[in-house]
């Protein structure tokens, strides 16, 4: 009975703890739904177009976190798209290109031509912009392969942009002529679609014919531009063709319309500057006052809430340190009572009792191992979770914002820290006194690759790491589903945190006459000789951090290899010191 209610208050901390710390994370979130993203697909469209860029990039970046939790790969391309041509926009070209190579990557799993044909139109834009001779050659080839596929689709926006490009690149490259007849070809398509880039066109043709010296078809044409831009509200247009007009003017000698023109371009600028100005103030105002109201609100219950989950920890620890106690030593009466009992010959005694101090010894190596996790290991963390939350009760008014969250940041991850050293132990206490129960079934490996693959794969990123899964579909293996996701993400974590940035972890398995054979190789720091037969030993446990300090609980892999004993398989290791670590396991066929 006591057992069963510390088991219940064990599990009552985690549920509690796991509840604070979502509440947490999540109110410091910004959310949207999928109405609100249609929304600011539209906005940043307008923000692009008043050249109100930083805004427009911040939306963008909120539309991305969206796609990204939504796993909606095709949302993932069209903001990768956006960041491209919005960077090439304020002259970070370089920037832009790493988005679109990262939308290329995406196309991959999705294969839509269209959203392809769109990232080589701006791929083509970057490189034209960048105004080196030797880069033209690279815009018109992706100009001129994102031409065909507009094309064959029948997509008019894309085709007249390339165009459009295609007529720029010419005109750079000095072929006026040809420039012209890319940029009359682009208009007819861009007046057949009404699109707004009708002004953007005109005023290139216009470009033209004023380097042609035909100032006059060149006015007319650049007059036209200025006054749809006008139409439109297009800011970036008018500027443009506002300028080109002053020059024109000035050729001309009509310094009237030119000084007018030039007025023009001045009071658009300045127009533009003030509006953002004024909405920045606003918006960091707004932003002022709720931050105040809500820390206002927030800091009695943040303050209790820390105490609260603090005590919950500590009296689940003491709990399961109880029950593990208890077992031991239940387990060695039971052990000395049948030696007791036994009516064997002496020598057989002599064996059956070195066997049992063996066993004793191990157990109390295991126990003494267990009082040292809770001793050290859990020490740091809750020093500091208490000392972060006794600075947040005691100088609360006296820390600015960032101090708070900073306190309340590694708070949280001192508490997660904690938390994961407790479920491990918690599994290694199932584990030892025998109440795991495996629901043994049939599972297809390539659908547990992929699902933590899939659960791993942000934390990869955020370290600009490739993860190649090579594992196909059909390799069905026989054990327990929650223990092989166990195992698996066990496995994978370690890869990604001891593994560099820009490194590599590749998955891949194969199939005998009665095992399944899965392999996890990475190009991390690997592990020396002496460390590698301690990795699945309890009594031997060495801690280490990954490449960006990640911390780890130190028994997670022995975790791992008592599940596959458990479950009628194995593991083995291979590693060489700054080249890279496979693990390779074994696991029983269907």
């Amino acid at each position: 009975m006591m057992r069963k209610i510390s088991l219940f208050f064990c599990l009552a901390t985690i549920l509690v703890f796991n509840s604070f710390c979502q509440d947490l994370t999540q109110s410091n979130r910004f959310t949207i739904d999928e109405k609100t993203s249609l929304l600011y697909h539209q906005e940043i469209d307008s923000l692009y177009l008043v050249g109100d860029y930083s805004e427009a990039i911040d939306r963008i970046l909120i539309l991305l976190d969206y796609y990204s939790q939504q796993n909606d790969v095709k949302g993932q391309i069209i903001c990768n798209n956006y960041m491209g041509d919005l960077l090439r926009a304020t002259g970070k070209s370089k920037n832009g290109r790493k988005y679109l190579q990262h939308a290329i990557k995406l196309n991959k799993e999705v294969k839509d031509s269209i959203l392809l044909a769109k990232t080589y139109n701006l791929f083509a834009a970057i490189y034209y912009e960048l105004d080196f001779p030797s880069l033209l050659d690279s815009a018109t080839y992706y100009a001129t392969i994102s031409t065909d596929i507009a094309t064959r689709h029948g997509d008019d926006r894309i085709l007249y942009s390339n165009l459009n490009i295609l007529g720029k690149v010419e005109e750079g490259k000095g072929n006026l002529g040809k420039s012209l007849e890319y940029l009359y070809e682009a208009l007819e398509i861009v007046r057949k679609v009404k699109s707004i880039d009708e002004s953007l066109v005109l005023l290139n043709i216009a470009k033209v014919y004023w380097k042609l010296g035909k100032l006059e078809e060149a006015e007319i044409l650049a007059m036209e531009a200025y006054e749809m831009a006008k139409k439109d509200n297009i800011m970036v247009y008018i500027r443009l063709s506002s300028l080109l007009l002053e020059k024109i003017y000035m050729l001309t000698g009509n310094y009237k319309q030119a000084h007018f023109f030039m007025e023009q371009f001045h009071f658009v600028t300045r127009n533009y500057l003030n509006e953002k100005t004024e909405k920045r103030i606003n918006a960091l105002k707004a932003q002022i006052d709720q931050t105040r109201n809500e820390i206002k609100l927030q800091k009695e219950i943040e303050v209790g809430q820390l105490h609260t989950i603090s005590l919950f920890i500590i009296i689940g620890f003491a709990l399961i340190f109880i029950i593990i106690f208890s077992f031991q030593k239940r387990k060695m009466r039971v052990i000395i009572r049948e030696l007791t009992g036994a009516n064997v010959e002496i020598v057989n005694q002599k064996e059956e009792m070195e066997k049992v101090a063996k066993d004793l010894d191990t157990s109390n190596a295991t126990l003494k191992k267990f009082i040292t996790i809770m001793a050290h290991d859990l020490k740091s963390p809750f020093n500091a979770i208490i000392g972060f939350s006794d600075l947040l009760k005691s100088e609360y008014d006296n820390l600015n914002n960032d101090e708070r969250k900073l306190a309340i940041e590694n708070t949280y991850k001192s508490s997660v820290n904690a938390l994961t050293l407790l479920e491990h132990l918690l599994e290694w206490a199932r584990l030892q006194t025998g109440r795991i129960h495996m629901n043994i079934e049939k599972i297809d490996l390539f659908d547990v690759v992929e699902e933590i693959v899939s659960f791993k794969q942000p934390s990869a990123f955020l370290k600009k790491q490739r993860i190649e899964s090579n594992v196909s579909k059909g390799l069905y293996i026989k054990m327990d589903r929650n223990v092989i996701l166990t195992i698996f993400r066990n496995l994978l974590s370690n890869a990604i945190k001891f593994t560099p940035e820009g490194g590599e972890i590749s998955i891949n398995a194969s199939e005998a006459e009665s095992a399944v054979t899965l392999i996890i190789t990475d190009t991390g720091v690997g592990i020396s000789p002496e460390n590698i037969d301690k990795l699945f030993r309890i009594d031997e446990q060495f801690n280490t951090r990954g490449t960006k300090g990640e911390k780890g609980t130190g028994i997670g892999l022995f975790l791992c290899h008592e599940y596959l004993d458990t479950s009628g398989g194995n593991i083995s290791v291979v590693s060489k010191v700054d080249e890279g670590t496979t693990f390779t396991l074994n696991l029983p066929k269907a």
